[in-house]
């Protein structure tokens, strides 16, 4: 099935059925839960009726399975809900769920007792986590920096690319070409006209765009809160603000009504997550939590917060199962009455961002973990304090928030994983946190730490080809880890050369010997600073790769 087919089926699937009539009721939202996917038209082993080339080829690359998951919602199911006179406005086929208009209580009994129903629950108001500070509007404001690279003009949003090592990947071409980001904000204010976004619109990587709140494709008129986490990865405006992924490709997505405060939002989150996978993003970026409900017996409170329990987590967990790298703001409750992470940042196997000021140190505001099941959160960190951005008035300036802190970073994942294109999501995932400023110590107020993409590029670059990580332990022994002066190991074969790097992708001085057969000892100089360090140890089998801690 060509896109245009796929593009129409996402949509039929995902934005649902409103009415004149409907518009002008007064009616409820509920979340309905569906029994099974019994006697569907569509089937696992023709995936092209459902999902794009691109989100087949994530999956084949990655050795993910199309399951039962990824079937759409059975519509016969759909019709016989907009049978009783309520209308269903979106669907979810991860969570074989709906979002239904009810107008009265006569449609949710018929409803509920419909065979192919499992239950319902109201669909209530919440109070989502502030997404970010405003801008200062005064250029001058942030301190421009003079020591750009060859690469780009970066301007004062130097800081916040270099404290990444993004800067580096761009210097070496990687910027994100190939790469789709989907990104999931509250509205995209003129992101058509901001002159920012001029090379992004000339060169057609703007791919497209979808409004999940009132469904449809306009989002341009819309809150300026997605376009000024745009800026930062898409932007380019040289000596102004050049953006981490200023050569990707984008869909804008809204599933944030600021004008209101309904749980509903939450499940717009699924739909446009469910879309972006259907598309084949490759990274899906949000900045954006939830926490507490207008109905306090329905809010989500600290124990919540173990990625099992709000459908929106259950959802991001999802999404990173699918092969997407999904990128989510820790919050701005740090130090609050609130303090943790919030919904969907507690979910599993994705990169919570939290933030840091450009000298690397941790933001007060920012959200910390751990989560309820005891998982550190979050999981990286960067630039969210002071974040140098444009607005969608072509004014730039600083502005606080975990919001930016995360599309900065998610930009530069995208042009480490361009660097890396055989990479699964989690080895790009791993691979950060390895190489991260806190790897030897992570805490839940930094995570791992500040990532460097130079670093992590040169551990995947080193892990190409090398002998399966599975036998490690049984082929090499490394001993005392942590070290102080003194790296031994032994292996059964014979080594032919030895390289030990430090986490800026520096090359350490060593001297080693071999005291006995197959057994070798790593002597360290004494200006060899305390932290973390990778040995690379190449036989003729392949090549071994160790991170060891320096004390």
């Amino acid at each position: 099935m060509d896109l245009n087919k796929i593009l129409r089926l996402i949509i039929f699937a995902f934005v649902c059925y409103t009415t004149n009539s409907i518009k002008a009721q007064n009616f409820t939202k509920y979340w309905i839960k569906f029994k099974d996917k019994d006697n569907s038209s569509y089937s696992v082993n023709s995936p092209r009726a459902f999902l794009s080339d691109r989100a087949i080829e994530r999956r084949t690359k990655q050795g993910i399975s199309v399951d039962m998951t990824d079937i759409p919602v059975n519509q016969t199911y759909v019709d016989q809900i907009n049978a009783t006179g309520a209308s269903v406005f979106q669907v979810s086929k991860w969570m074989n769920a709906a979002i239904v208009i009810v107008s009265n209580s006569s449609q949710l009994t018929a409803i509920n007792s419909l065979s192919c129903v499992a239950g319902s629950s109201l669909v209530a108001k919440l109070k989502r986590i502030a997404i970010g500070t405003n801008l200062d509007s005064k250029e001058n404001a942030v301190k421009k920096i003079s020591n750009t690279i060859s690469a780009y003009n970066y301007g004062p949003s130097y800081t916040q690319v270099n404290q990444l090592g993004a800067d580096c990947l761009h210097e070496m071409g990687y910027r994100g070409q190939g790469i789709l980001i989907a990104v999931i904000d509250a509205g995209f204010d003129r992101v058509n006209t901001n002159p920012v976004f001029d090379s992004l619109r000339n060169e057609n990587r703007l791919l497209g765009t979808r409004d999940i709140v009132v469904g449809n494709s306009s989002v341009y008129e819309d809150n300026s809160h997605g376009a000024n986490c745009l800026s930062l990865m898409a932007g380019n405006a040289p000596g102004k603000l050049i953006g981490t992924a200023p050569k990707a490709n984008y869909w804008l997505m809204r599933s944030e009504d600021v004008a209101s405060e309904k749980l509903i939002e939450e499940c717009n989150w699924i739909v446009a997550a469910e879309l972006a996978d259907s598309l084949g993003a490759d990274i899906t970026t949000t900045s954006l939590g939830y926490t507490t409900f207008d109905i306090v017996s329905q809010n989500h409170t600290y124990n919540d917060l173990n990625g099992k329990t709000a459908v929106a987590s259950l959802a991001a967990t999802m999404a990173a199962r699918k092969g997407m790298f999904v990128l989510n703001a820790a919050g701005n409750e740090g130090g609050g009455a609130w303090n943790y992470i919030s919904v969907p940042a507690d979910a599993d196997s994705i990169c919570t961002v939290g933030s840091v000021n450009g000298s690397g140190i941790h933001s007060g505001f920012s959200s910390v973990g751990p989560t309820a099941d005891g998982r550190i959160k979050p999981e990286l960190s960067a630039m969210g304090e002071g974040a140098y951005v444009c607005s969608p008035s072509y004014n730039f300036g600083s502005g606080n928030g975990t919001s930016y802190a995360t599309p900065i970073l998610a930009g530069a994942v995208a042009c480490l994983w361009q660097a890396n294109p055989t990479k699964t999501n989690m080895q790009i995932l791993q691979a950060l946190k390895a190489t991260a400023s806190k790897s030897a110590n992570p805490d839940n107020d930094y995570g791992w730490g500040i990532p460097n993409m130079c670093s992590a590029h040169q551990l995947l670059q080193s892990q190409i080809n090398s002998v399966d990580e599975n036998k490690i332990s049984n082929e090499v022994q490394f001993f005392p880890n942590p070290v102080d002066k003194q790296l031994q190991f032994k292996l059964s074969q014979k080594v032919q050369r030895v390289e030990i790097i430090d986490v800026l992708g520096k090359q350490i001085d060593f001297q080693i010997s071999e005291p006995k057969p197959l057994h070798y000892e790593i002597s360290f100089e004494s200006f060899v600073v305390p932290g973390v360090y990778f040995v690379t140890i190449k036989t003729e089998r392949g090549i071994f790769n160790q991170r060891f801690i320096k004390e």
